[in-house]
């Protein structure tokens, strides 16, 4: 295994079924790479939407007086579907610091070029909630 960056139209992505050996497999990779790189960006995005949402719901009902939906419950629908996305991001995250790990030039382009047009697209948008947009492989 490569322990420094290299330039290589053949690899191994992620699985042993994963693999490409031309450069047409090559760019099929780094365009899959990309979308995944891409949708987690997208996700971080959508989870601290989620979060903001749930905020103001719950500070509207408080402020109208009704408290059946203000309090947040472990087993409460809001919070199993944050854990869920939690999950998905997290997988996201360490599939793509593997991917990185190959040293394939190729490939860690494809990760930080998704990573910065995702943030590009999502990034303005979201507000400042530090507990969604942390990243787990940094």
């Amino acid at each position: 295994m490569e322990m420094s960056f290299f330039f290589s139209t053949s690899g191994t992505v992620l699985f042993s079924q994963w693999k490409f050996n031309s450069i047409g497999g090559l760019i099929g990779s780094m365009i899959a790479i990309y979308a995944l790189a891409f949708g987690y960006e997208a996700l971080k995005f959508y989870r601290t939407h989620l979060i903001s949402t749930a905020i103001s719901i719950r500070q509207k009902n408080a402020a109208s007086g009704d408290d059946r939906f203000t309090e947040l419950t472990i087993l409460s629908k809001s919070h199993l579907i944050q854990t869920m996305f939690h999950g998905v991001q997290a997988t996201f995250s360490y599939f793509l610091m593997l991917i990185f790990m190959t040293y394939n030039a190729w490939l860690c382009i494809s990760v930080v070029m998704g990573l910065v047009c995702g943030y590009f697209v999502f990034g303005w948008r979201t507000p400042v909630l530090s507990s969604v947009t942390d990243d787990h492989c940094s």
